[in-house]
């Protein structure tokens, strides 16, 4: 006579199922976060060599924020002389459709412009990257501007883009400054000091944010498209937005020469000053180690 599974043995049997699940789930759930963070890798390398095509075509980097360009209107006369403002698109563009074409004065008091990852507006997200300097060097294939990562956050209208321009190749120009090179072209191109070293894109931080309008690597939701490592509360810092276990967590970014790096965050973290000197020495080139519990310029 056959004898049945005891309880004892199915408990054991089930105990055992459930240990295999577990494992299959954790094992296909690193897989998958792997193949994010590839494809992010991707999308960073993919647009620095969008910058590099644009650079040989124009003899100059793509600027990291739009500038104003001012010239003189003398079609009506030597007294009746006006400004005429319009846009130098940087990698990405200001929404400014039209706003030059019936008014002469600086878009800035027009306060006609803005460029967030976050808006939901779609006329405005297409305006944003359909005008911007790389566009046509990316083959206008959207999905290089996103990390899937960032994209996978979010319920409804995913962000438009998730990356951030190092503002050391010139910036949004809205408040009156001029790009920080002091021309309206990015820094000249074959002529880069320290391009392995110099950060060329990096992430706008979104791990552990709600992500909203508000929450971008920008000091407003009126520039997401622009890291500004040197501005009066500190500057901006990059996004440790991937993770490569429970507590681990790293930051990709892309240098200037077109490779990509991966920037572990520390277990026990990283005080704020820290971050924002980590994100300042990557921006301007410098060499970085990790030492004990926070990052050093190496001199």
């Amino acid at each position: 006579m056959k004898k049945g599974f005891t309880i004892v043995e199915l408990l054991v049997v089930i105990g055992i199922l459930g240990m295999l699940m577990a494992i299959s789930i954790a094992v296909m759930s690193r897989g998958t976060e792997s193949a994010l963070n590839v494809k992010c890798e991707t999308n960073l390398r993919n647009l620095a060599s969008a910058c590099q095509s644009y650079g040989m075509s124009s003899g100059h980097y793509p600027l990291a924020g739009s500038v104003e360009k001012v010239s003189l209107d003398t079609s009506h006369g030597i007294r009746n002389i006006r400004k005429v403002y319009s846009e130098l698109p940087g990698w990405l563009s200001w929404y400014s459709a039209g706003k030059y074409r019936s008014h002469p004065t600086s878009h800035s008091a027009e306060m006609g412009w803005w460029t967030s990852a976050y808006e939901q507006d779609h006329r405005v997200r297409e305006y944003c990257y359909t005008n911007g300097a790389l566009f046509k060097y990316i083959s206008s294939n959207r999905d290089i501007f996103k990390c899937p990562v960032h994209v996978n956050k979010f319920k409804e209208t995913p962000p438009a883009w998730s990356y951030v321009m190092n503002s050391y190749f010139g910036w949004d120009d809205s408040q009156g400054e001029r790009a920080k090179d002091s021309s309206y072209h990015g820094r000249e191109y074959g002529k880069l000091s320290r391009a392995d070293r110099r950060l060329l894109f990096a992430e706008i931080p979104f791990m552990g944010y709600e992500c909203d309008a508000n929450t971008s690597s920008s000091s407003g939701r009126e520039n997401d498209c622009t890291l500004q490592y040197k501005e009066k509360d500190g500057g901006e810092v990059i996004g440790f937005n991937h993770k490569s276990g429970k507590r681990d967590k790293f930051a990709l970014v892309v240098f200037a020469d077109s490779h990509t790096e991966r920037i572990q965050w520390p277990r026990q973290g990283l005080p704020e000053n820290n971050l924002r000197e980590l994100t300042q020495w990557l921006c301007e080139g410098k060499d970085v180690s990790y030492r004990g519990k926070r990052y050093e310029e190496v001199k």
